[in-house]
């Protein structure tokens, strides 16, 4: 992330350090088409594995990755030309097994895909943090955002990246005025 800007850089305190800052749980990421939120999500991701395998505990770091549709979450968030599998160096690079749709890093770390299309997917399995793409776009958004709430809950502080083109919809709304989200706001014109 050396050329990010500002907007793309996960909340930190003011010794730019992003793992003490705990106030938060949402950092919701708002931006027109081509803004850099997608390259910005897989950054984070990767950023949240690599200081994991650092610390030495990555073999139990469980990610969800959720589009609004399965097709959507793998074309975008992992195969996409800013997706998890683009922004990695070779030997970083995670495996992507198509038959459980999971990414698994050499460290243990794995994320799972998921479609807003079928919120039941996310009941049983369990998270540390997830990545949510267009979620002013899914068509099931309340059922399976409530869902994903529940499965987060692994670890001290559970967290959740929303990348999205902003829409005014109910749940939108209902996650900028919550005071445990973070608001990042990015122009399309700002990524030129």
């Amino acid at each position: 992330m050396h050329w990010a800007r500002d907007q793309q850089l996960p909340p930190c305190n003011d010794e730019g350090n992003a793992d003490v800052v705990a106030d938060w749980r949402t950092w919701l990421m708002l931006g027109g088409r081509g803004a850099g939120k997608t390259r910005a999500g897989a950054e984070w991701v990767k950023a949240l594995v690599r200081a994991a395998s650092e610390r030495g505990d990555a073999e139990g770091l469980r990610i969800a990755l959720v589009g609004d549709t399965m097709r959507d979450a793998r074309a975008v968030m992992v195969d996409g030309v800013s997706g998890l599998l683009a922004i990695h160096l070779d030997f970083e690079r995670p495996q992507f097994d198509v038959t459980r749709q999971q990414l698994t890093w050499s460290c243990g770390a794995i994320a799972q895909l998921f479609s807003a299309e079928d919120p039941d997917g996310l009941r049983g399995p369990q998270f540390h943090v997830a990545w949510c793409d267009e979620l002013a776009k899914w068509r099931r958004a309340e059922e399976t955002w409530d869902m994903l709430q529940l499965a987060l809950r692994l670890g001290n502080r559970p967290r959740q990246l929303v990348t999205t083109t902003p829409r005014p919809i109910p749940l939108l709304r209902q996650l900028i005025a919550d005071p445990s989200t973070l608001v990042s706001r990015m122009r399309t014109e700002d990524n030129a």
